[in-house]
């Protein structure tokens, strides 16, 4: 079923609130791209999850920004997007598949997310996690597509406060998409297995969930080839 979020993307993290509908959970590289600043595009995507807030609570949108922004510039990882595939592509796969192309709308056809990296470092080395987004259809409108990311421990708690939200850029309609977190492991971090709990949302709405794990070793040489992903 399709959940819409009480909380937008702040809530994809937290215990929220589903509606009834139907949800599409279907399951499957890095330069180029859109390179952002987590500041500035943080503090975007903060006042759109502020705003969707803003609506379920009842109140105006702009309050709901403002605190949004503020905690949307909190974010601590560092994210990137590209465009990889064309609409024509990925809507003749859809069609191939025996989908429906739809006229008016962009809709989700696949999404997966993996490590580039089996077991990593602590003390500054970067994992990168890649969500791979391939939308069909058709329409003048370009949805706006967020991407959320939280990291666990083995044992289900948080490995961090905030989690890594981010707009996928150059988004232009349909076609395949590679949004990148990456992560640089602070010194002393236990080591042991993490899971990253990703959430995507397309105008607000969450249409997928996907999880993929790493390793964190003192001394991994990050070569495994271990990209589990769920």
């Amino acid at each position: 079923m399709k959940r819409t979020l009480c909380g937008g993307v702040i809530a994809a993290m937290l215990a929220g609130c589903a509606a009834p509908g139907g949800y599409q959970d279907t399951g499957r590289g890095e330069q180029g791209g859109s390179q952002a600043g987590n500041a500035a595009a943080g503090a975007a995507v903060g006042a759109v999850a502020g705003c969707v807030l803003a609506k379920a609570l009842g109140k105006k949108c702009a309050e709901g920004a403002a605190v949004g922004a503020a905690l949307g510039a909190a974010i601590g990882w560092t994210t990137y997007s590209e465009k990889v595939a064309p609409a024509q592509a990925v809507n003749a796969e859809a069609q191939r598949e025996g989908l429906t192309v739809p006229r008016n709308e962009i809709r989700l056809k696949d999404y997966q997310v993996y490590s580039t990296a089996g077991t990593v470092r602590s003390g500054g080395e970067p994992v990168k996690v890649v969500g791979e987004i391939k939308l069909y259809g058709q329409a003048t409108r370009v949805p706006e597509v967020v991407q959320s990311m939280t990291l666990y421990k083995a044992n289900g708690e948080k490995a961090s406060d905030t989690p890594q939200i981010a707009r996928v850029e150059k988004i232009d309609g349909a076609g395949q998409y590679r949004a990148v977190g990456v992560y640089k492991i602070p010194r002393g971090m236990e080591q042991g297995q993490y899971t990253v709990q990703s959430v995507l949302l397309l105008d607000g709405r969450e249409v997928a969930r996907r999880s993929a794990m790493f390793q964190v070793a003192e001394h991994g040489d990050g070569r495994e080839a271990f990209m589990a992903q769920r």
